[in-house]
């Protein structure tokens, strides 16, 4: 007798779990926004790696990073050996008062910097997700918070007052603003924005080392 209501059960098992395949509305834009977030973040990851790789096969960058070398040879020929003839040479905030360089000035100056130490580095400051170097190509300008300095040199005269007020060594940090020439190989400018308290203090004393 129940023979006839045998399809009517069957089918009844089949919608109900056909209706438990179903998603909700709030299940299908959890997915949606899952998905889309997939798909933003993997391109993204990938530009973001390839820019990474491609920043570093510029010319510009590498002549940057040989600009930073060239500061531990304490040698002012290395580092102006990729200036241009009309390079200058700046120093921020304005309140230091420190003259903008020309390229004969900027040697003389490096001279005078360099006498004061045994050993000297620029150093990008780098983080998780930064390694202190960004570049912009639609200026040719390459930026990088650096720390500065090293041990100092207590053969010289200045360096031996620095010595004796305590100082073995001397650091300090700044910000790099330096302008290439569009091909990346020659350096047209370059600007340094200053720990101001730091280097009055060096003015201070070593009577204006900073604006020779």
């Amino acid at each position: 007798m129940l023979a006839p209501f045998q399809p009517v059960l069957k089918r009844s098992r089949i919608i109900t779990t056909m209706s438990s395949l179903l998603f909700s509305l709030s299940e299908l834009r959890l997915a949606t926004v899952t998905l889309a977030a997939v798909a933003a973040i993997v391109p993204v990851y990938y530009y973001l790696r390839d820019d990474g790789l491609l920043k570093e096969s510029t010319p510009h960058v590498r002549t940057f990073r040989n600009y930073l070398k060239a500061y531990t040879t304490l040698r002012p020929a290395a580092l102006s050996a990729n200036a241009t003839a009309d390079f200058t040479h700046s120093v921020l905030p304005l309140s230091l008062k420190i003259p903008v360089r020309p390229l004969d000035g900027f040697q003389q100056h490096a001279h005078i910097i360099f006498s004061l130490f045994a050993s000297f580095q620029m150093i990008p400051v780098k983080t998780a997700d930064d390694d202190g170097v960004h570049f912009s190509k639609r200026t040719n300008t390459v930026v990088a918070h650096c720390k500065m300095g090293g041990k100092v040199n207590g053969d010289s005269e200045k360096g031996r007052l620095l010595i004796d007020a305590g100082y073995d060594e001397w650091w300090t940090e700044n910000v790099l603003v330096v302008r290439m020439s569009n091909d990346g190989l020659r350096v047209e400018e370059v600007k340094e924005f200053v720990d101001s308290a730091k280097a009055a203090e060096l003015q201070k004393r070593l009577s204006g080392v900073l604006s020779s």
